[in-house]
């Protein structure tokens, strides 16, 4: 490969080309005192405040050249205005776009930006459009103030840190953050949708019409990496919320909000989720084109002589033909520059180093790989189990970044040292693979720069193909306890049943990059002590029960007969004629001795029989046939009943609290007036099952199948959770 690369720049040599270059207007750019900054120029200015303090990284520089102008694999920050390059043109279509908004005073002044990883979305908005604000000024002001933030995992908290550094001009207003919160969150009005009745939030357009000043300078709220609302955002709510207020205060005729976000393309299907939102999109969105070649010829260049070292021309001729059938590899083109610029400040010429790193495809894969390779074996799997870590499994769409605190990564304290030395050596820099910052509660986070390292490093899609599946359920249970950890640790989030066999199973087998965080594994050892404290207490109440061997024995022989009488069954025919069958006499007496020894119920067919007032604390009825079958009245506290089929049973008044009910199927069953009050319940079927009174308190319905509004509307719902397909239901039935 290196020959050939030699060769085209030989034959290059003879065939340069040439671009127009445009000069960049110079701008004022201060720091402020709240992490914001200021620029400014022909008495306009746009304040920009982050959502996210970033780390600064220390630079050394060789004397004989000025400051590398290229980004590498970080976007170009509003600051970097004037070494952004090449999007003239397009940062003229955004601006006019937003000038129409605001003139039409009838629209959204929402304004989506969007195209796939890697065409340069944010940096467009960010060096570009937010600039451009200063150059030309919309024509309703002359000052502006630009709320920046990325939504990850709690979009509504993002939103409400930077609107209250905007309000305060702290750095980290945690106060006035959360105060502005609970504006966010609450509901305005209910309003009739497509689904039914829907909240309306206006807490974003409330907050802005009391900032100082704002009809003279009014808010932009811009939104990078949009997407992160359906890759990030585990909670349907929390989504809701956030799209709500943006759309909301981006409507209001008042003119003091616009929102402008970035997307990836890629999650287009997903806004399919909003059809309002993705109207916004086909209707006031714009596609980010790839670069014509003259502008990628000044996006190369132009940084290059602005730094007084302009670049060989048969290397831009190289770099524009390696960049043909790339068009949104920019991070990579970024990433190859700024290795040339490197290699000048070494003394190595452009030729030489673009022929040793492979060129545009391969510098980015080669040098992550020889920083991998590079690690002594201990610290390439932390290295490994660190890279897991920071991408985001993609479900039905391609793996993304994942931001993530930099303690979730340590298994234990000994790792801390050689942790941070593997971070150094990938956030240099020269290479900026990894980046650290700080979130609102000043704890270190880290993230992959670009996806482009997750798409084109071999050696890191090889451990996500190995590792998959088993990432998937680690992720799977960490979401569990961090639900328990916000809660406040209740009880009421613990596993039980089979969730918690599979998650003790998983623990027990998982290791390296698959092993679970520290929390996760609290989770599950408070899990354990609960059920062990549950049975024990079972245990004890009926320890003090007078049983004697001859009570026993006495009994033995008729449980004999009673399990060989259920096993021989035909529970079709009786559920098909159940006016024929004649259920055995004085089971629900038998029954509750048949119980005690646990795994003689486990897939029993009591099918048609009545056990009504029947107690059975803590049964294990697994697996068992119970269609038709009568339990009025009775106590089946803390049973497992998992995998049971209770089509067409009768629970009317029955104690079912802290039951195992996961994937049980409750098909056309009568649960009037029972008790499923904290309750497993994972995938449980209520198909046209009657929940009349049904005390559904603290119970996770988020999986339940085939519940519907008239259900619930009369059933008992005390910190309940219902499913994504639910809403509009009152949770507030608690009985004191």
């Amino acid at each position: 490969m290196n020959e050939s690369i030699r060769q085209e720049i030989k034959t290059a040599q003879d065939s340069q080309v040439t671009g127009n270059m445009v000069d960049s207007t110079a701008l004022n750019v201060r720091e402020m005192q709240a992490g914001s900054f200021l620029i400014s120029g022909d008495n306009n200015q746009v304040t920009i405040y982050g959502s996210v303090i970033k780390t600064q990284e220390k630079r050394i520089t060789p004397a004989q050249l000025k400051t590398n102008p290229y980004q590498g694999l970080l976007a170009f920050q509003e600051r970097d205005y004037q070494r952004f390059f090449g999007r003239d043109r397009q940062i003229k279509t955004l601006w006019t776009k937003l000038r129409d908004l605001y003139e039409q005073n009838q629209q959204l002044r929402f304004l989506p930006v969007y195209g796939p990883s890697g065409c340069g979305k944010s940096s467009l908005v960010r060096a570009g459009l937010i600039p451009e604000l200063v150059r030309h000024p919309l024509p309703v002001c002359h000052s502006v103030r630009v709320a920046t933030l990325v939504p990850g995992p709690r979009p509504l908290e993002a939103l409400a840190m930077v609107l209250a550094k905007v309000a305060t001009n702290e750095p980290t207003p945690v106060a006035k953050s959360e105060e502005f919160l609970a504006v966010l969150e609450k509901p305005c009005a209910v309003k009739p949708g497509m689904l039914g009745n829907q909240p309306e939030f206006c807490g974003l357009r409330k907050i802005a019409a009391l900032l100082p000043e704002i009809d003279t300078s009014p808010l932009i709220v811009f939104v990078d990496q949009f997407e992160e609302i359906y890759s990030l955002c585990q909670s349907e709510e929390e989504r809701e919320a956030f799209i709500g207020n943006l759309v909301q205060a981006a409507g209001d005729r008042s003119q003091q909000v616009t929102v402008v976000v970035t997307f990836r393309s890629d999650f287009l299907r997903e806004l399919q989720q909003h059809p309002p939102l993705y109207h916004l999109f086909s209707e006031q969105g714009v596609l980010v084109r790839p670069l014509l070649v003259e502008e990628l010829r000044e996006a190369i260049a132009k940084p290059a002589e602005l730094a007084d070292h302009p670049l060989d021309e048969a290397v831009i001729t190289l770099l524009l033909q390696q960049m043909q059938g790339q068009d949104h590899a920019l991070p990579l083109l970024q990433f190859a520059l700024t290795r040339i610029w490197e290699g000048l400040e070494a003394g190595v010429s452009e030729v030489e180093t673009l022929t040793t790193i492979g060129g545009v495809g391969g510098a980015l894969a080669g040098e992550a790989q020889r920083l991998y390779e590079r690690l002594d074996e201990g610290d390439r799997a932390l290295a490994r189990r660190m890279f897991l870590g920071l991408v985001q499994l993609g479900e039905g769409s391609e793996d993304t970044r994942r931001r993530v605190l930099v303690s979730e990564l340590v298994a234990c304290s000994s790792e801390d040292d050689h942790l941070e030395s593997i971070i150094e050596q990938f956030a240099a820099p020269g290479v900026r693979f990894v980046s650290v910052s700080l979130n609102q509660q000043h704890q270190e986070t880290l993230e992959v720069t670009h996806e482009a390292l997750i798409r084109h490093w071999n050696q890191l899609q090889d451990w996500i193909k190995e590792s998959r599946e088993a990432l998937r359920k680690k992720r799977k249970i960490e979401e569990l306890a961090q639900d328990w950890q916000e809660s406040g640790q209740s009880k009421g989030y613990l596993l039980q049943g089979r969730l918690l066999r599979d998650a003790k199973e998983f623990q027990e087998s998982s290791e390296g990059e698959t092993a679970l965080s520290a929390l996760a594994r609290e989770f599950i050892h408070k899990s354990q002590w609960k059920r062990r404290g549950d049975r024990a207490k079972s245990l004890g109440l009926y320890s003090l029960m007078p049983v004697t061997l001859i009570l026993i024995s006495l009994y033995f022989g008729v449980i004999y007969l009673t399990e060989g009488a259920l096993s021989q069954k035909d529970c079709d025919l009786i559920v098909e004629g159940p006016d024929t069958y004649r259920p055995i006499p004085n089971l629900n007496f038998i029954i509750q001795y048949l119980w005690w020894p646990n795994y003689r119920l486990e897939g029993m067919k009591l099918c048609g029989e009545n056990l009504n007032t029947v107690t059975m604390i803590a049964a294990n009825l697994r697996d068992a046939d119970l269609r038709d079958t009568k339990f009025i009245a009775s106590n089946l506290e803390k049973a497992d009943l998992d995998f049971a089929d209770c089509t067409f049973s009768e629970f009317i008044n029955t104690n079912l609290q802290d039951s195992d009910l996961n994937h049980t199927n409750f098909t056309h069953a009568d649960l009037s007036h029972s008790d499923l009050s904290n309750a497993s319940v994972y995938e449980i079927d209520f198909y046209k099952a009657t929940l009349r009174e049904t005390d559904l308190t603290d119970v996770n319905l988020s999986s339940a199948l085939n519940l519907t509004q008239e259900q619930l509307e009369e059933a008992i719902l005390c910190r309940t959770i219902l499913p994504a397909y639910l809403e509009n239901i009152n949770l507030d039935q608690c009985v004191n």
